[in-house]
């Protein structure tokens, strides 16, 4: 089985790339071209850029306060395989794991602020212990993509 939400990280960079033109070009008529100048005082016209800005700003660093990470998990009868990376404004943080299906020692899906933030942790068995990868973020999945990685990981037999 294989999960990846490349669709969803390429329309956040698209919504970007799109709210960044929208923003200049909204400076540019309010300020050069004084387009609003006509219906509103420039008090108005302040204000009206205030929350055009704050929107903008908003729009541009939501994946990244909202910690989205391009998601790629594959699973088969050999392996278990978890690959990230961080998205947003400056992209970083390329990973990967991948752990043999009879070394997996199992997972845990948790939840934090109050089921706004969900992490994976995966757990491997090394030399006769368990332990754990950091946990990765997959905040950017749909609940329907959290519960099929779940499932997915679930059926296979825990080493420990």
């Amino acid at each position: 089985m294989t999960i990846d939400n490349g669709k969803k990280i390429v329309l956040l960079r698209l919504i970007g790339f799109i709210s960044t033109l929208v923003y200049v070009l909204y400076v540019f008529l309010a300020y050069f071209e004084k387009v609003f100048r006509h219906s509103m005082n420039e008090a108005g016209v302040n204000i009206m850029t205030a929350v055009v800005t704050v929107a903008y700003l908003t729009d541009l660093f939501w994946p990244a306060l909202m910690k989205y990470r391009y998601i790629y998990f594959s699973s088969d009868e050999r392996n278990i395989t978890l690959r990230w990376y961080k998205t947003g404004l400056m992209p970083g943080e390329s990973s990967s794991i991948e752990i043999p299906s009879d070394k997996f020692a199992g997972f845990e899906i948790t939840s934090k602020v109050m089921g706004l933030y969900h992490y994976l942790t995966l757990f491997q068995r090394i030399q006769g212990k368990r332990a754990a990868y950091n946990p990765v973020s997959i905040t950017a999945l749909s609940k329907k993509q959290r519960a099929r990685i779940a499932e997915a990981l679930s059926i296979y037999k825990s080493a420990v």
